[in-house]
């Protein structure tokens, strides 16, 4: 609206956000939905983890267990568990309880989709648990929608941009979590380059390294610190149980230890590669900064083309530069009609 006018980028962010939580408008079977598809997809999420290790116990023993499925079972939703209690509580929700609402939906999700075992009474407990963090914790499903606000506050000298996911409708609440904020500022920030929605080949390109593959290593680095230690405990104790106490009360390390690690391969790689790109970034004039987010865009359009991944991204690419004297200025734009032939639409739109 042109009446408004804000000081930052995060006043507009807020007044949007407000928007959205107090103007459109829901009903309880709206928001019911929404929480089934949350629900579905972090029973997804737990089904590839007992899987995956599932299929490793496997390959260990070299013979199926099905005794030993629910503690398998019960040590990925431990895992889980304490990386969601590490979370902050979504705005407006201080309780990680499961809504008796939602009980059957779960019991009825995990059934279906874990046939290969029997849930005992204990698991289907720990289930719920896990949902409830889920529900209730910030962090959102792989259906989560991104908005990007960016440009120039009344205020502000230099660009700022923020990036805002929303989960929609969870316990009454507009369930949203922060994900960047960026304040371009002589005294702080110089320049950032951000990927939004499938960012793999932007981050590829500022970071020097895929981010799968990155997140791959972090796994076999926790993986690797148990299994060390797992070696070193067996034959000095000659005892499996007592191994696998002493390898639960000490899991909490494990997990710091792979933080550790993580962090410092991050330093590296910011101060190796992303800073470099950064201060090139900054001295770049508009003409080479729109051309750059384009080749972004066309590369991991190029990617999706030849690996077996769906080319959802494609097609011409629209381009726009943001400036403090000159505003939201075109570089490229399509439409979904013939330019040519249809002058009126654009006299009445520059009128």
């Amino acid at each position: 609206r042109k009446e408004k006018s804000f000081k930052s980028i995060a006043n507009w962010r807020d007044d949007f956000l407000k928007y959205l939580s107090n103007e459109v408008k829901y009903t309880q079977v709206d928001e019911n939905e929404n929480v089934n598809v949350i629900i579905s997809d972090a029973i997804d999420v737990l089904v590839r983890n007992f899987n995956f290790s599932f299929n490793k116990h496997i390959s260990t023993v070299q013979k199926f267990l099905k005794s030993k499925m629910n503690g398998i079972l019960t040590k990925e939703l431990n895992l889980l568990i304490s990386k969601f209690k590490q979370k902050k509580f979504s705005e407006g929700v201080n309780s990680k309880k499961l809504p008796n609402i939602y009980e059957n939906i779960v019991e009825t999700y995990a059934t279906e989709r874990m046939q290969i075992l029997q849930i005992n009474i204990g698991s289907m407990n720990k289930i719920k648990e896990y949902i409830g963090y889920v529900l209730s914790k910030e962090d959102l499903s792989s259906y989560r929608t991104g908005i990007v606000i960016a440009g120039f506050g009344d205020d502000e000298i230099f660009p700022s941009l923020s990036h805002v996911e929303i989960d929609g409708i969870v316990f009454g609440n507009l369930k949203k979590a922060a994900r960047n904020y960026i304040d371009i500022d002589r005294h702080g920030t110089h320049a950032e380059i951000l990927g939004f929605a499938q960012d793999d080949m932007v981050q590829s390109f500022v970071n020097g390294v895929d981010p799968q593959y990155r997140d791959y290593t972090v796994k076999l680095i926790r993986e690797a610190i148990e299994e060390t230690a797992k070696l070193v405990l067996t034959p000095v104790l000659n005892d499996k149980n007592k191994t696998d106490e002493i390898l639960t009360k000490i899991n909490s390390d494990f997990e710091k230890l792979s933080v550790d690690y993580s962090k410092k391969s991050d330093n590296f790689i910011n101060s190796r590669f992303t800073q470099e790109i950064k201060s090139m970034v900054r001295a770049m004039p508009k003409q080479d900064l729109a051309t750059l987010a384009e080749s972004l865009i066309e590369i991991t359009s190029l990617k999706r083309k030849v690996t077996r991944a769906r080319e959802t991204v494609g097609g011409d690419v629209d381009v726009a530069v943001i400036s403090k004297s000159e505003g939201l200025v075109w570089v490229r734009r399509k439409h979904y009609f013939p330019a040519d032939i249809n002058s009126r639409f654009f006299s009445r739109h520059f009128k």
